[in-house]
């Protein structure tokens, strides 16, 4: 076979342009861009490619990119023994070239064996070669593992960072690269928050990259216990079912047992023999063949499922207290760590992270599984200076609602009154605000003299939720499928009035990966709230007046339908005006307000 008769040379050069994309480094960002353009192009031309000079009719596809595909095709030719003939040079008969080629195609009929498709093999430390081998580390749980479980395991594989610092201009981070495996179909992405679930193909890959590579994973991973006791991943994952008394009396649940995985479902769904009295299910945790100690890691952790919702129950003393803060948090520019430095210095448990909601948040961190929950304490900062401006473009109603979200029982808004501050004409602005988030929104308000003040509070807060939470078990949820942000706080109600009714010595709460993937400022927004914003990046539209649009104009389009329906663009301009004349104050949108908004909805 010769290199004309490769027909259409199309697969080949998208699979050699992704090859340049995965090579190019974190500081290439801009040729990534341009090799990604390229392959997304010839992906879309409809015309056979039958010599490298053609893809110069393909849009983003220069000299450069033809020149570097010619050559690997020259090189493609050598190694699997093709004749190169006239294959990289110009054809003047395009329509000729690709009847001969199909003539001699024909001709040989099943003779000529098929090209096989090379497989997609991940090049060494690059982020696919991480994530699959971090996932293998995990064990690969059918589960899933979310992202932020697959980063921890999966950096110290890689040479690139997995978070992306546009300050730095590395817009892109390893993390990327799992579009690529998904798309290759080694991993499979599911429900909300997001879980990553390793196919058989993605393990048989991470395999074969360990044993090339001689990567030997620490001895206490669930890759290493799989491998010491293969059924214990059956094991890990058995559900049984079992009374909600015997889960919650820990006293009754045997240390040796923790682990297992109950199930607990409304009476209606089920079966009319579990009702029977042998089959009780209060007598499970006392029946030896129904209930096997696990193999599995999780020491001081019972896995259950209740309404379809999953959870762990970890015990008093199975976790630590942790302190995250927002990693944006700063004293100054030149003192980016300074909360996080300060409080390692005092002892205290700290990491920065970059917080989809809240300044500081305290988390709860299993000893073995290492997995995190948030606690009901949770942090906003602000310095004087900083909340003078959040009253004025209307981004403090706009917080404290987000906050709210959260369904946390203890939030603090924590006030720097720093010396030398000009909050000039905003005194009484602010008095009402902080009165408003005590009575009103039911924070804790705290006012500190300065950074330092602050810091000095946060380790004592710290120290506090430890001996608040030292004899308390934590019921955590990790639910599957979320659909927006008011589903997050509705399912942590409806677990609290179940669990915590008549029992203090239990607290239900969202894993952090939840609490990050659902509580962010676009995460999982409904077409309600998308609309809210959008009318409050206007100055001057608080959510109080976003709210009063919205009762009248419920979409966007009705918003803009009404205003085409105008007369006159001095009716536009007066239309909103006129239509809240009947809210209260702060629900009203004044002239020039109403003229703002024409501009920018209504102004054709």
């Amino acid at each position: 076979m010769s290199a004309k008769q490769l027909g259409d040379l199309k697969p080949l050069f998208i699979e050699w342009l992704k090859e340049e994309i995965d090579a190019c480094g974190p500081r290439q960002e801009k040729m990534a861009m341009v090799y990604f353009r390229a392959c997304e192009s010839l992906k879309r031309f409809e015309q056979p490619i039958t010599e490298t000079n053609k893809v110069l009719k393909v849009k983003g596809i220069g000299n450069s990119i033809k020149n570097k595909l010619a050559s690997k095709l020259t090189q493609y030719c050598q190694d699997n023994n093709i004749p190169l003939e006239d294959a990289t040079a110009p054809s003047h008969e395009v329509g000729s070239t690709v009847t001969r080629i199909r003539t001699a195609t024909q001709e040989k009929g099943d003779q000529s064996p098929k090209r096989k498709k090379r497989k997609y093999v991940p090049r060494k430390r690059s982020g696919a070669y991480a994530i699959l081998l971090g996932a293998l580390e995990l064990g690969c749980p059918p589960r899933g593992l979310t992202k932020e479980e697959i980063i921890d395991a999966a950096a110290k594989y890689c040479d690139v960072s997995f978070v992306s610092n546009p300050l730095t201009r590395e817009f892109y981070s390893a993390w990327t690269a799992i579009k690529v495996l998904i798309e290759h179909d080694l991993i499979l992405e599911q429900g909300r928050p997001r879980r990553y679930i390793v196919t058989e193909a993605g393990e048989q890959m991470a395999e074969t990259l360990k044993d090339a590579d001689s990567v030997i994973f620490p001895e206490d991973c669930p890759y290493q216990r799989r491998q010491r006791v293969p059924e214990c991943t059956a094991e890990e994952h058995t559900e049984l079912s079992a009374s909600l008394s015997e889960l919650v009396r820990q006293e009754h649940l045997p240390l040796d047992h923790s682990g297992m995985c109950f199930s607990f479902e409304p009476p209606s769904s089920v079966p009319s023999d579990c009702l029977d009295p042998r089959h009780n299910s209060a007598n499970v945790a006392s029946s030896p063949h129904r209930l096997r100690p696990p193999i599995g890691p999780s020491v001081g952790m019972v896995k259950a499922r209740w309404h379809g919702t999953s959870y762990e129950l970890w015990k008093p003393g199975s976790y630590d207290i942790e302190l995250y803060i927002d990693h944006r948090e700063v004293r100054a520019k030149s003192e980016r760590d300074f909360f996080v430095n300060a409080l390692l210095t005092r002892g205290v448990n700290v990491e920065g992270k970059a917080l989809a909601l809240g300044d500081m948040v305290w988390v709860a961190r299993h000893k073995d599984s290492r997995s995190a929950c948030v606690l009901n304490f949770m942090l906003e900062r602000k310095r004087l200076d900083d909340l003078a401006m959040s009253i004025r473009d209307n981004r403090f109603m706009e917080q404290k609602n987000r906050l709210k979200k959260t369904g946390c029982k203890h939030i603090f808004y924590l006030v720097e009154e720093t010396s030398g501050t000009n909050v000039a004409g905003m005194e009484e602005a602010i008095k009402t605000s902080i009165w408003m988030t005590y009575v009103y929104s039911g924070f804790h308000v705290k006012r500190t003299r300065n950074a330092d003040d602050t810091v000095e509070w946060l380790h004592d807060m710290t120290s506090t939720v430890q001996r608040y939470y030292r004899s308390k078990g934590l019921l955590v949820l990790r639910p599957r499928e979320i659909s927006n942000q008011e589903e997050y706080g509705a399912l942590l109600s409806s677990f609290r009035l179940q669990f915590e009714r008549d029992n203090t010595a239990v607290e239900c709460c969202h894993a952090f990966d939840c609490y990050q993937e659902v509580l962010g400022k676009t995460g999982l927004m409904t077409v309600k709230e998308l609309y809210i914003r959008t009318l409050m990046l206007n100055r001057g539209v608080s959510l109080e007046k976003a709210l009063a649009v919205q009762s009248k104009f419920p979409t966007l389009r009705a918003l803009m339908t009404a205003f085409r329906n105008c007369k006159s663009e001095e009716d536009g301009r007066r239309m909103l005006y006129l239509a809240l004349l009947d809210q209260p104050a702060s629900r009203r949108v004044g002239k020039a307000l109403a003229a703002t908004l024409w501009n920018t909805f209504g102004h054709r």
